[in-house]
Order: structure tokens, then sequence, then C-alpha cells
């Protein structure tokens, strides 16, 4: 078992930094199941990009959905996330239902179909990005409630996501940018799938750039007790991110986003000495 959680870890080090930095400020006890929930995250959310047809991106859900209600037994032993997940399910009692959520709810990065509404794109975030929080939070001090700021995590984080992996997903043929905000400054989906930055292009992505900063702020406000700061310390890096998309000639589709490694993790840092986003 303690191979599968080695694996566990080294996955979200090398795919997801942000997440493995918190992590290191949770409790030595509870690191390792904080990497199995974010390892089994981050394979649900890669499965898009990791098939060529939908048909095979549904397999591999339903293979998820078989091995967390024991119907893949003898495979989900044989994956180390998976394994590692099953483990820290019977450990710290994480709702199953919760985690079939999140796999139905990216079955809309198959879809290759826009987001419709912004109602639709908080559906999406409060299941994709704010159960692993939520869960998180639950394996930190399970006697602690967090909903209302998860879902401000959630908001805050989501949407800065969108920014930072916007040229990545509309090369999918993905659009998170909902239809009604596009719609309402005159941008058709087929100039966005043909790369071109145009100005309504541009101020639908501000409507989105203040969304996530109201979120930003209205998180701050909220009493986050310590035992559950590990779960919410991504979000910290949040107006590092929306920064650099209000910088002058700032373009969607080309425009590195990326902050340092060494100012993510002062800032990371800094949060969880103080105890504060």
């Amino acid at each position: 078992m303690d191979a599968d959680y080695d694996h566990c870890e080294a996955l979200v080090r090398e795919r997801d930094r942000e997440r493995f930095l918190s992590a290191l400020f949770a409790p030595a006890d509870k690191r390792r199941h904080l990497f199995a929930l974010y390892a089994f995250d981050l394979e649900i959310a890669n499965v898009a990009d990791a098939v060529r047809e939908p048909m095979a991106g549904e397999i591999r859900f339903q293979w998820w959905r078989e091995a967390l209600t024991g119907q893949r037994a003898d495979e989900a032993r044989a994956n180390p996330v998976a394994a590692a997940l099953l483990d820290t399910i019977a450990k710290h009692e994480v709702p199953m239902d919760a985690l079939a959520e999140l796999i139905d709810t990216h079955q809309f990065d198959l879809l290759g179909q826009p987001m419709e509404s912004r109602a639709a794109l908080e559906k999406y975030l409060d299941a994709t990005t704010a159960i692993p929080i939520r869960l998180t939070a639950r394996i930190l001090d399970p006697a602690c409630h967090v909903s209302t700021a998860a879902s401000l995590a959630a908001r805050a984080t989501g949407l800065t996501r969108i920014f930072r992996n916007f040229a990545h997903d509309v090369s999918k043929g993905r659009l998170f940018v909902p239809l009604e905000l596009l719609a309402a400054h005159d941008v058709h989906t087929a100039s966005v799938f043909g790369g071109e930055n145009t100005s309504g292009l541009r101020a639908a992505l501000a409507e989105l750039q203040v969304e996530a900063e109201n979120a930003f702020e209205k998180l701050r406000a909220q009493h986050i007790a310590t035992s559950v700061l590990p779960a919410f310390l991504p979000a910290v890096l949040t107006p590092l991110y929306l920064a650099r998309t209000r910088k002058a000639g700032y373009d969607p589709f080309r425009s590195d986003l990326s902050i340092s490694g060494l100012r993510s993790q002062l800032a990371l840092w800094r949060a969880a000495r103080s105890g504060k986003i």
C-alpha cells in the first residue's frame, strides 16, 4: 500500500505542483490521503486529453465508477491510484456520491460542446473543483463545515483555470466561456475556435475576471479553520494569475500566465504561516 501512495504523491508532484505544495502543510498522517484524492482528481480531469474518441473516455469513466463500487476489485488493487483512493475512502468515510458526481460532470469535457450559460458553468465548477476541496477538508477535519468557502474557492480557482488553459482547451474543441456571455459581446464561437483575439472576446473574459476576483475577496472574508487551511491554499495564487490577464497586450491565445515556482511557493508559505488566505 505504501507504494500505491508513493505513486500518487509522485503523480501530484509532477502534474499539480500547487496542490502538492499545499498538501505539505497538512499533518503528516493526512498527506498521503490528500495525494490519493488529488491523484484521482487528476486522472479523471485528464481523461478528455488522454483519449481520441468520446466513447473511449466514457469507457474510462465507467471503469472508475465500477472500481469505486467494488465491481472491479482485482483491477482496482492493481491500479495504484484506485488502490490508494479506496483505502482513503475506507479510512476517512469519503462519500461515494461526491466522487461519482465529479466523474459524471467531467463527461462534459468529452462532448465537444460549449458551456451554455453562467449557471451551467457554476454547476460545473461546483462539481469538478469544489468537491475535491470539500473532500480534502473532510479528510483534514471531518467536523469542520466548509461548503460556502469551498464554493467560493472553486469559483475563484476554476475561473482562473479557464484563463490558464484557454488556448489548450480551445485547441481541443472545449470552450468554457459561457455562450450567453459571448453572445452579449457579439462573439461567435467560430471566431474563438479560429483563434481570433477580438475585443468582444476580451470583454467577455474581463467579466469572468471580475467574477473570479469577487469570489476570491469573498473567500478571504470567510473564516477558514486552520485545520482545513491546506484545502484552500491553492486559491492564494488567484490574484497572481489574474494580474497577468490585466497586462497590456494580453492575448488569451498566446499570453503566458505562468508564475515562477519561487513566487508561488512564497505565496503559499505566507498564507500557511499567517493562517489566512
